[in-house]
């Protein structure tokens, strides 16, 4: 890929390692003793074993046009699909619920007189956090498996610079997607998505939540929207019972209630 694409990079927070993606590295040559297709290297990452469930505190940092947010989240998922996000004040008060079983979702603010519900499309989710995923993808998404391109064309090529497995998926001419997986471990780093030469969005992972967990911080930048979303996961336990009554929740009593109509997206993720 050209030099002079956009790179999406990622600093620990020790802030003495980065990783760039979404440039070319140096030498393609694969290591001998690892996987020879793209099929395979990422069948190892897909792989993966994921918990059942992750609950605890996360904090976010969002840019979008030039305007800073910043909160903390109580968050609570279940695979598949279930997934709750509260957004809390330095206070801890609450600032604004977003919960989805699945199937239906809610979203509503603290003292706002409306609450939102409808199905679980990505149009709907995205009212929290501006990133629009069905619910099944933000719940592998936070668990470290970033939405991929389905039924493309997929190489494999070795980034020597940064020592990391590159799967090309899809035609170069249109929708089209890198993305690096660790060798060894063969953990997802993060993943490109392109239209053409222009970069659409992009997802970094790193850290762990636990030894062989889930990422420790997700990083999803959208140049389009002028978009960088920062989750880092904070006090996180992970595999421990999380019931259907969490995402359960209802409108507050009194509250207005909308029923929002699922909205067409741009591609920002598969």
């Amino acid at each position: 890929m050209a030099l002079a694409r956009s790179c999406l990079t990622l600093c620990a927070m020790t802030g003495s390692l980065c990783l760039a993606l979404g440039c070319s590295g140096a030498g393609t040559t694969l290591p001998e003793d690892g996987p020879t297709t793209a099929e395979e290297v990422l069948s190892r990452a897909l792989a993966r074993p994921l918990p059942e469930t992750l609950q605890g505190m996360a904090r976010v940092d969002s840019y979008q046009a030039g305007q800073a947010r910043k909160a903390d989240l109580l968050l609570a998922l279940r695979r598949p699909a279930a997934l709750q996000m509260q957004a809390l004040a330095p206070t801890l008060d609450l600032l604004a619920v977003l919960s989805t079983d699945g199937k239906r979702f809610i979203s509503f603010e603290r003292g706002g007189s409306q609450c939102h519900v409808g199905d679980a499309c990505s149009s709907n989710l995205a009212r929290l956090v501006p990133i629009a995923l069905p619910p099944e993808q933000w719940v592998q998404a936070l668990l470290g498996q970033p939405p991929l391109l389905q039924d493309n064309p997929q190489r494999l090529q070795w980034d020597g610079e940064r020592d990391l497995y590159r799967v090309d998926i899809g035609s170069p001419a249109g929708l089209h997607q890198e993305v690096f997986i660790a060798p060894r471990t063969f953990r997802f780093v993060g993943m490109v998505l392109y239209r053409g030469s222009a970069r659409v969005a992009s997802l970094a992972y790193d850290g762990e939540v636990a030894d062989g967990g889930p990422p420790r911080t997700l990083r999803f930048k959208s140049p389009a929207k002028d978009l960088d979303v920062t989750l880092e996961m904070r006090k996180i336990e992970l595999g421990k019972p999380v019931g259907d009554d969490v995402f359960a929740v209802t409108c507050p009593e009194g509250s207005q209630i909308i029923e929002l109509p699922c909205q067409p997206t741009h591609v920002e993720t598969p």
